[in-house]
This record gives C-alpha cells, structure tokens and sequence, in this order.
C-alpha cells in the first residue's frame, strides 16, 4: 500500500519496523513526549521514509492502531453465566493492564485520541468499538436466555464498564477484585439480574 502517493513502494519489513518503533516509544515516553525522531533511529529508517508514508504523527499512530499493534482486545466467554463471563472479562483486563507496556500504551494511545480526530476514530474502530460490539453481544446473549430483563439497558451498562476500567488505568489506579465485584453487581442489579 503506497497511500495513493507517487514514488517507491513501501518497504513490508520496514513498516513493520516502523509500527513496532512506534508502539515502543508511546510505551516508554507517552504521547505527548513521543518522536518521530526515535521512532526512525530504533527503526533504521530515515525520517523522511516516515514522513513519506505518515505525513504526521497522528497518521502514524492512527496506522498503528489499524494494524493491531496499539490495540489489544481481551475476548468475552460464552459460559452461559454473565456474571461469570463479564467477571472474567474484567479480571483478565486487570491482569493485562498490570504490565506496565500495556497501561502506559493505553494512556498514550487514550492521550492520542483525546487529541486528534483521526486517532480518535481509530481508537473507536480499532479499540472501544470492537470490545463495545463484543461485550453488547453478550448481554443481548444474556436477556435472551433469560438472565436479564428483556428492556436492559445493555449500551449504557457498557459505557459505565468500559469508563470505569479505562478511567482506573488512565488515572493509575489498580482493578481490585473488590471494585469489580462492586462495579458488575451495581450493573447487573441495574440490567435485572438475580442478586
């Protein structure tokens, strides 16, 4: 993929070089202290190949998170039992944001789209989009077997979900057993599941 520009083709292992770069970076320094300056040096590019393929440092973040390497999912079980499905989902967020290469990634990439547009609807595609869908999807599996009261409101039980664990990590704040015992039993209890 060439970005519709005139000149040479993109090098596959060097982009390659260059998204891995870029996760590093946001990792060790954050957005706000990133450069495309270090991404090219660690990797082994020149800046104007960079600039040539990513015109600007939203650009190349915004690639990173199309390609999966700024955008971790964690999957949802299908156990059959939603507190037990969501309860894990939650934990296996809080074990992965306890590595700190994944929370400080998700406070830079959160900073990125808190800033610029195109980042920010990468974000939403590539991130809050998909586990939105997926976590949506298992409520509506839940009402339907009967587990929840069929009018739950399961969009806004997953904003408060996903607001309350983004919030922890952006705010460095631990996910405790014990918050999320409380946060899924007040969003269970609200969507009319059985205490």
């Amino acid at each position: 993929m060439a970005n519709g520009r005139p000149g040479r083709a993109r090098s596959e292992k060097s982009r390659l070089a260059i998204l891995e770069a870029t996760r590093d970076e946001l990792v060790e320094r954050g957005y706000d202290k990133f450069s495309i300056d270090r991404v090219a040096a660690t990797a082994g590019v020149g800046k104007q190949t960079i600039y040539r393929w990513y015109p600007t440092k939203s650009a190349l973040i915004a690639e990173g998170m199309l390609h999966g390497n700024l955008s971790p999912t964690i999957p949802v079980a299908h156990s059959g039992d939603i507190r037990r499905d969501i309860t894990a989902w939650m934990s296996d967020f809080a074990t992965a944001t306890t590595k700190p290469d994944n929370s400080a990634l998700l406070r830079a990439t959160a900073s990125a789209a808190a800033e610029n547009e195109v980042v920010a609807a990468r974000y939403e595609d590539q991130v809050t989009g998909k586990t939105r869908a997926t976590l949506v999807s298992r409520f509506q599996e839940a009402i339907e077997a009967g587990e929840l009261r069929e009018n739950a409101p399961v969009h806004a039980a997953v904003e408060a979900l996903l607001g309350a664990v983004v919030m922890r990590v952006i705010s460095r704040q631990n996910i405790d057993r014990s918050a999320i015992a409380e946060l899924i039993n007040l969003v269970l209890v609200g969507l009319g599941a059985d205490q």
